[in-house]
């Protein structure tokens, strides 16, 4: 039974240190897009299944977890001579407990906070911000906007990719890739 703990424990890390890399590097070349929404999508995340508000324990990295955990659990439970059935029971909760944790306390907030920022950016639409820096023609420049009294920048372009002088007050018009179109008040 050893031989199939070490073989669990091995994969969850080689799993977790090839995901961390090939992560790593798809941001410095940015490939991969919404392509983890799809492949973390799972039963019940609002991405083909389930109720579309409900977040599916059933991720990568909970399950991945698990058996990282299970499969060290049970290495140090044989190591030490404990009875194999205990080692089995108590590295199966010990992995039930961590993948639970992690779903609960790390996969539910971010879910959430990823979920209201696309609603936030809704809600941003028509606001009036501020030239911070100059948006220049065919250009870029910096607006600043302020949500319950916490203020915020952003890059900027018009619409119209006129130029947009400092300090003029503007209306945000669109959201697009972080970019945020806007149009000057007086139009």
């Amino acid at each position: 039974m050893e031989h199939a703990y070490i073989i669990l424990f091995l994969v969850g890390v080689i799993y977790t240190v090839i995901t961390f890399l090939l992560g790593g590097f798809f941001d410095i070349i940015h490939i991969g897009g919404d392509l983890t929404a799809h492949i973390d999508g799972g039963i019940g995340s609002g991405h083909g299944g389930g109720d579309g508000g409900s977040i599916s324990p059933l991720k990568p990295i909970t399950i991945v977890s698990f058996v990282t955990v299970f499969g060290g659990i049970g290495i140090i439970g044989t190591s030490h001579g404990i009875n194999p059935i205990i080692t089995f029971i108590v590295a199966f909760l010990v992995g039930l407990v961590i993948s639970f944790s992690i779903f609960r306390f790390v996969i539910v907030p971010l879910s959430k906070a990823q979920n209201t920022s696309a609603v936030y950016q809704d809600k941003l639409i028509g606001m009036q911000a501020v030239v911070i820096s100059k948006i220049m023609e065919n250009g870029f420049g910096t607006i600043g906007y302020v949500v319950n009294g916490t203020k915020y920048n952003a890059p900027a372009q018009h619409v119209s990719k006129k130029s947009v002088e400092q300090g003029e007050k503007v209306l945000i018009y669109l959201i697009k890739d972080k970019i945020f179109y806007v149009e000057p008040l007086d139009n």
